[in-house]
C-alpha cells in the first residue's frame, strides 16, 4: 500500500524534530562552559523556536509543551545572562523530557512516541572479518549502524565524504601500524610514529590490537584521538563505550549548599555557581543549616569559617555525625589566611579551603573536581560491581522513594522483576564468564531501551528489579516484550556465542507497600517461569 502525500510529509517533519531536538541538546551541553554568553543564549533561542516550528507542523504535543515552555523560562534569562536555580530546575528538567524515550502512548492513537535515533554509522575497519561482522550484528540491536570496509582506499573515501560517529579500526589494518596512519591522516596528524598530538581530532575512535598493545601504542592511540584501546572485541565492552558517544541525556547539575553569614557573599557564590549550570541554595543563619540538607540534598557545601552562633568546624563535625552526610564533601571558602588555622579545619571534616576573595575560575574548578569525584564515590557505593546497576540495597531505595512521588502526585507506578531463564545451565555448560556476560549484557540492554528517569537494579544473582514510574501496565508490558524480544537474538560469549532469554513480572501500584508490589511481581514472575519461560506477565489488576 502506497504511503499517502500527508503521511510522507508527516514522517519528514518527524525526522526534522529529532535532528533539532539533538541540535538543541548540543547547545545546552555547551552553555554552561561558555557562562551563558549572550550569543549562546540568543542561539538556544533560535534553535528552540525553529524546533517549537517543526513540532507544531509534524503536530507532537509533547514537544511543543516542551519547546513553549523553555522558550518562555529561557527568554526571562536573556537580560541578565545569569539563570536563577528555579530557572536552571525548570530547564534542566525540561532538557531531560527532551532526551529520554517516552512510554506512555500519546492522544492521538496506539503509537509512543519515539526516542531520538542515531543517524550516523560508525566505521569498522577490522582484519577479522567473521568477528567484525559478528559484532556489527550486536550493535544493531542497541540502534547502532556499522559499515565494515576491508580496505584502506573504501575506507578513505568514506571518511572524506562523511563523518561517522565513530571508527573502530585495527590499529594493523592489513599492515602492521597502518590503522595508526589512517587515522593520523585523518585527524590532522602527519607521521603517526612521530607521537605528535592530534589538535582537535575530529572522529572518535576506538582502536583494536589481537596482540598485547606496548605502552607506545597505547600513547600514539590517545594522541590520535583514541578514547578507548581494546584487545578483545567482545560486544559488551565496546557498545558500553558507543554508547557513551550517544547519550543524549544531559548531565544532572550539581546541587550546592552555600552557607555564609555575609549576604553579598554568599551572593557571589550563587551568581558564579548558577552560571556555570548549577544548582545552589543560600543559608545565612546556620543555626537553619539542619533543616535545608534535608529538603535540599547537597552534593556539596560551601562554608564560611567565622559565624556568628556557630563557626564552620564545628557546623562541620555535626553535619559528619550524621551517616546520611559523611561523604558529602565540605569546603571552606574564609578570609582566614593562616595556613596552620587552615589545615586544622580541614582536618575537622573539611576537603578544602579557599581564601576569600577567591577568583570565580578557582571556585569554579574546585567544586567541578570535587564534586565529580563524590560522584563517583557515590557511584561505587549505590551500583553493583559487575553491571554497573544499582545494587540490591539503592533498588529497593529507589522504589520507596518513587512509590511517594506516585502517592503524592497521584500517578502510575510499575514495578518489574527479570529473571534470566536458565541461568544455571549457562555457568554449569559455558562458564562462569559467559554467565558473567550475559549479565552484563542484559544490563546493558536494559540501560540503553528503558528511559532514563526509570531505576535498573541487579535484585541479585540473576534477578534485575526495575522501577517504572509514569507508566501505564499497558506501556510497562509492551516495552518489556519489545526488550525480552530483541534480547533474545543477541550473542554472548565471542565466537562461541549462545543466546538467552528472561522472564518477566510486571505489578501495577494500586496503593500497596513496597513488599506487597515486589510480591505481586514476584509472583507474576514466577508464572512466566511456570508458562514455558521467555515470556512477560503481568499480575492481575486488585479493585
Amino acid at each position: 500500500m502506497d504511503i499517502s502525500k500527508s503521511e510522507k510529509l508527516k514522517q519528514h517533519f518527524s525526522t526534522r524534530v529529532t535532528h533539532q531536538a539533538r541540535h538543541l541538546l548540543d547547545l545546552w551541553r555547551c552553555l554552561h562552559d561558555d557562562q551563558w554568553q549572550h550569543e549562546r543564549i540568543l542561539d538556544l533561542l533560535q534553535a528552540n523556536e525553529k524546533l517549537l516550528r517543526f513540532a507544531q507542523r509534524f503536530d507532537s504535543p509533547k514537544y511543543i509543551q516542551i519547546a513553549t515552555q523553555f522558550q518562555s523560562t529561557l527568554a526571562g534569562i536573556e537580560n541578565n545572562n545569569h539563570p536563577s536555580s528555579e530557572q536552571l530546575k525548570t530547564l534542566n528538567d525540561l532538557m531531560l523530557q527532551l532526551s529520554q524515550g517516552v512510554l506512555r502512548r500519546n492522544d492521538q492513537g496506539n503509537q509512543a512516541e519515539k526516542m531520538i535515533v542515531v543517524k550516523k554509522p560508525i566505521y569498522m575497519a577490522l582484519n577479522d572479518s567473521d568477528n567484525a561482522i559478528q559484532l556489527a550484528q550486536q550493535m544493531e540491536y542497541f540502534g547502532l549502524r556499522a559499515e565494515l570496509f576491508s580496505n584502506q582506499d573504501d575506507l578513505n573515501h568514506a571518511i572524506g565524504k562523511r563523518h561517522p560517529l565513530a571508527i573502530i579500526i585495527d590499529i594493523d589494518f592489513q599492515e602492521i601500524d597502518n590503522g595508526l596512519t589512517i587515522i593520523a591522516q585523518h585527524q590532522g596528524v602527519k607521521e603517526a610514529g612521530s607521537m605528535k598530538t592530534a589538535v582537535n581530532p575530529m572522529i572518535p575512535v576506538l582502536f583494536y590490537s589481537s596482540h598485547c598493545m606496548t605502552l607506545k601504542q597505547k600513547l600514539q592511540c590517545l594522541r590520535l584521538g583514541g578514547i578507548s584501546s581494546f584487545e578483545s572485541l567482545a560486544p559488551q565492552a565496546i557498545i558500553t563505550q558507543l554508547e557513551s558517544l550517544v547519550n543524549l541525556v544531559p548531565e544532572q547539575p550539581f546541587r550546592i549548599l552555600i552557607v555564609d553569614d555575609s549576604k553579598s557573599q554568599a551572593l557571589f557564590a550563587e551568581k558564579a555557581l548558577n552560571a556555570a549550570g548549577m544548582i545552589t541554595e543560600k543559608v545565612t543563619d546556620p543555626m537553619e543549616v539542619w533543616n535545608v540538607l534535608e529538603s535540599f540534598q547537597p552534593e556539596m557545601i560551601l562554608m564560611d569559617m567565622y559565624m556568628p552562633g556557630c563557626n564552620g568546624v564545628e557546623l562541620a563535625k555535626v553535619i559528619r555525625q550524621d551517616k546520611h552526610y559523611i561523604n558529602i564533601p565540605i569546603i571552606y571558602l574564609s578570609g582566614e589566611e593562616d595556613k596552620e588555622r587552615q589545615l586544622a579545619a580541614m582536618a575537622e571534616g573539611g576537603e578544602d579551603f579557599l581564601t576569600k576573595p577567591v577568583d570565580p575560575r578557582h571556585l569554579l574548578s574546585t567544586i567541578r573536581t570535587r564534586g565529580a569525584r563524590a560522584r563517583e564515590l557515590s557511584q561505587l557505593i549505590a551500583r553493583d560491581s559487575l553491571t554497573g546497576l544499582y545494587n540490591h540495597t539503592h533498588i529497593l531505595k529507589a522504589l520507596d522513594e518513587q512509590l511517594k512521588v506516585a502517592q503524592r502526585n497521584n500517578t502510575s507506578l510499575c514495578f518489574v522483576m527479570v529473571d534470566i531463564d536458565h541461568f544455571k545451565q549457562v555457568n554449569d555448560n559455558h562458564g562462569h564468564p559467559i554467565g558473567d556476560d550475559v549479565i552484563k549484557n542484559l544490563a546493558l540492554f536494559l540501560s540503553q531501551r528503558l528511559r532514563k528517569t526509570d531505576f535498573i537494579g541487579r535484585y541479585g544473582g540473576e534477578e534485575f528489579a526495575i522501577v517504572l514510574p509514569n507508566v501505564s501496565l499497558e506501556d510497562a508490558e509492551s516495552i518489556m516484550n519489545e526488550i525480552r524480544n530483541n534480547f533474545s537474538h543477541l550473542l554472548h560469549g565471542g565466537l562461541a556465542a549462545i543466546s538467552s532469554t528472561f522472564s518477566c513480572g510486571i505489578a501495577l501500584h494500586r496503593g500497596q507497600s513496597s513488599n506487597e508490589l515486589i510480591e505481586l511481581a514476584d509472583q507474576a514472575m514466577y508464572l512466566a517461569k511456570r508458562d514455558g519461560r521467555n515470556c512477560v506477565k503481568v499480575c492481575p489488576a486488585k479493585d
